[in-house]
């Protein structure tokens, strides 16, 4: 999709159109003006955004537009749409009113993304984005983690590690339901890589503080993604990467159905016979899969389908002293399938959303915590949720909704090297959830938003209730400053409740409160988080002597995380240029799991920073894009020192990664990386073998696959009968 923005980059200056001139003033329900509002053609490139007056203005190409639609669109609000017939000369719309939507607490940070020309708008993280933050190779979570604040830099792990969370507490929606394994599994310093092809998501949403009520089973953070809703021509596109290839197809059926779809094949031993990597493979990385998203149009709303299955396998050696003093040969075989169906209807003043979401995952893996251990994994999970949201008095907005969760955990887990590392068992927990949130405008820009969600969980047998609250104050100039807290809870692991033999788990807390500053303008915005995040009831266990199985379970653990989380983003200031700043210092510390102690996790380091820039090189028809990672030193253990559990430091991460595409024609264009362009050698950690004759004990780094990662993919489309510029809003 790339080459749809860099063409209209090259051609968009030699193109002269009759013009039509477009304008008119968008309001609330209270006949105030609207700020920020995004204003465009639907389909096209045209558009703009309100000022402060709510005033907008923008040209248009008569020829392109015949029966045109022109879409509203601003966070908080309902999208409105109105249909025109297009004619040169002047189009005053008059005055456009949006109401008040409901609050979710997900829009987070909004990175409004323009296009060359500064017109067309976009919020959140746009799938151009997703391909185009360097070194990411078009992997949405991969994106995620090198754009915003509050995720942690964790390269040889890959997973979301928010705010002081570990992996587990990041909740991932898809058509606002839940996906219970959106990464594949990875083995021992092999990175985990997201399931989601960018381009069938219109956007990504992330929120890691004050979400709303709607969501449960998240400590940390949501991540939302909406695949598109747009109508589409026939186009089929074909690249061959240096990892694979694939070809995906957008088809508009008929005027109320439209369907995407994907099927994709990587497959890494070409590549690694050009560039080595530590390991020795015998089945390098090999993942097959495909993706097919609908949209039905009905009356009064639309119904959603995604679907996706995948296939993945490798086979390899690596040398690991902490269990062996011989090569481990690690082994995966996993199959994951997931399907969504969802409905939206806007029945005159009430809306009402429900939707059913299934996710099956089965993995056999061997060699994770010994030489000759293996397990069989099944993780399947049933989410059905439904809700309505409508506006009982002026000024209130109140949704009210309930959802069910039934996730069924099957391990068959045997170690040769030692039989008590034995288990064969199964769980079946569900959570019953209801929930409300409701939010209120005051005058004079103050807004109140408060929930309350209770949930069932049927295996630990335990109800919890959780409050939520968010103030927002919108000064005359535009600043937006809120305050938030709520208590979130979740499940344990299902690791951990499947080795919980007497059932004595219960489920787990997080307590959140912060205060935030967002400010958006001339194509700039800057958003500042401080928050604290206290954790209890957190789980707890120690290792059986002699064996890897957890015993004594209770809930005792606790902890917290406190930091502060800076964005900026700036496209105004250099022509053809722009560039988004993500910074965040973390403190965090906890005593979970079977910790001896107090102690900041191995996934976490105080500092973190990114940089990314992308700019347009008219000279040579290119985009290039260059970013910059950088996390201080993680804890670790070094058991050959007196700091104590978790007080070494491994050195700090930098990664300087470029990326460069170019185009050819219309139809045709290149796109490739590297990351780590200045070969930094950056170390994960450590692991330690048996004491030696001079009481220390052996010391092995642990290192990526490899220092380096290149990526070179050629793109060729066929067929689409739209223009270039009418395709954009696809990007």
């Amino acid at each position: 999709m790339l080459k749809k923005l860099l063409i209209i980059m090259v051609f968009i200056q030699n193109c002269y159109y009759a013009q039509t001139h477009i304008s008119g003033v968008v309001v609330d329900e209270y006949n105030k003006p609207l700020e920020n509002v995004n204003i465009f053609i639907d389909g096209t490139l045209f558009g703009t955004s309100s000022d402060q007056k709510g005033v907008f203005a923008f040209e248009a190409e008569s020829d392109k537009l015949g029966q045109f639609k022109i879409i509203f669109q601003k966070d908080g609000y309902d999208h409105g749409e109105e249909e025109y017939k297009g004619k040169p000369g002047e189009m005053n719309l008059g005055k456009t009113t949006l109401y008040k939507g409901r609050t979710t607490g997900i829009e987070g940070i909004s990175i409004i993304k323009g296009k060359k020309n500064g017109d067309g708008q976009l919020s959140a993280l746009s799938p151009l984005d997703l391909i185009l933050t360097p070194n990411s190779l078009g992997d949405v979570m991969a994106a995620v983690i090198k754009s915003y604040p509050g995720v942690q830099l964790n390269p040889n792990d890959g997973r979301l590690f928010v705010r002081g969370g570990d992996q587990n507490e990041s909740a991932v929606m898809i058509n606002n339901m839940l996906m219970s394994s959106p990464f594949g599994t990875a083995g021992p310093s092999i990175p985990a890589r997201s399931r989601f092809s960018p381009m069938i998501f219109s956007g990504v949403s992330f929120a890691t503080s004050g979400f709303s009520s709607e969501y449960g089973q998240a400590l940390s953070s949501i991540l939302s993604l909406n695949t598109k809703s747009n109508d589409v021509d026939k186009e089929l596109e074909l690249s061959v990467k240096s990892v694979g290839a694939d070809v995906s197809m957008t088809n508009k059926i008929n005027d109320n159905l439209t369907l995407m779809t994907k099927v994709e094949y990587l497959n890494l031993k070409p590549y690694r016979a050009v560039f080595p990597s530590r390991y020795h493979w015998n089945k390098d990385y090999n993942m097959t899969g495909g993706e097919l998203a609908a949209t039905y149009k009905i009356k009064n709303g639309y119904i959603k389908s995604y679907n996706r299955f995948d296939y993945t396998t490798f086979d390899y050696q690596r040398d690991d002293i902490a269990i062996s003093n011989n090569m481990v040969n690690t082994v995966l075989y996993e199959g994951n399938v997931y399907s969504n169906q969802t409905i939206n209807l806007n029945l005159d003043k009430v809306k009402f959303f429900s939707g059913i979401a299934y996710n099956f995952n089965k993995r056999n893996i061997a060699g994770i915590f010994s030489e000759n251990d293996k397990s069989k994994v099944d993780n399947n999970m049933l989410h059905i949720k439904s809700q309505l949201s409508f506006t009982p008095v002026k000024n209130l907005n109140s949704t009210f909704g309930v959802e069910f969760i039934n996730v069924h955990y099957f391990i068959d887990y045997a170690d040769g090297n030692n039989t008590r590392n034995r288990l064969d068992r199964s769980i079946d927990n569900n959570v019953i959830a209801f929930f409300s949130e409701n939010s209120y405008k005051f005058k004079k820009g103050f807004s109140l938003n408060a929930g309350i969600r209770q949930d069932y969980y049927s295996y630990t047998k335990d109800v919890k209730i959780s409050p939520r609250i968010r103030g927002e104050y919108k000064s005359p100039n535009g600043i937006k400053y809120s305050l938030y807290y709520g208590h979130y809870y979740q499940s344990p692991r299902n690791g951990d409740l499947v080795f919980d033999f007497k059932s004595n788990l219960k489920s787990e807390r997080a307590e959140q409160y912060g205060v935030n500053v967002y400010y958006e303008k001339n194509n700039r915005t800057i958003f500042i988080d401080a928050f604290k995040k206290k954790y209890s009831d957190l789980t707890k266990f120690v290792y059986a002597p002699n064996s890897r199985q957890p015993i004594n379970f209770n809930n005792d653990g606790y902890g917290y995380a406190e930091g502060v989380d800076v964005f900026f983003y700036d496209k105004k200031t250099f022509n053809n240029f722009d560039y988004r700043i993500s910074y965040t210092y973390l403190n965090s510390k906890r005593d979970y799991q079977n910790y001896p102690t107090l102690a900041t996790p191995p996934f976490y380091s105080r500092h973190n920073l990114t940089v990314n820039t992308q700019f347009w090189l008219n000279a040579i028809n290119s985009m290039v894009g260059l970013s910059y990672l950088f996390s201080s030193g993680e804890p670790y253990t070094n058991p050959n020192s007196n700091d104590g559990f978790q007080n070494s430091r491994i050195k700090p991460y930098n990664s300087v990664n470029l990326n460069l595409t170019y185009l050819f024609s219309n139809k045709f264009y290149i796109h490739g990386s590297v990351s780590n362009i200045f070969n930094f050698k950056n170390i994960a950690g450590y692991n330690y073998g048996d004491l030696q004759s001079n009481g220390m004990r052996q010391e092995q780094m642990i290192l990526p696959v490899s220092d380096r990662f290149y990526f070179l993919g050629v793109f060729y489309t066929i067929g689409g009968s739209r223009s270039t510029k009418d395709k954009v809003k696809d990007l």
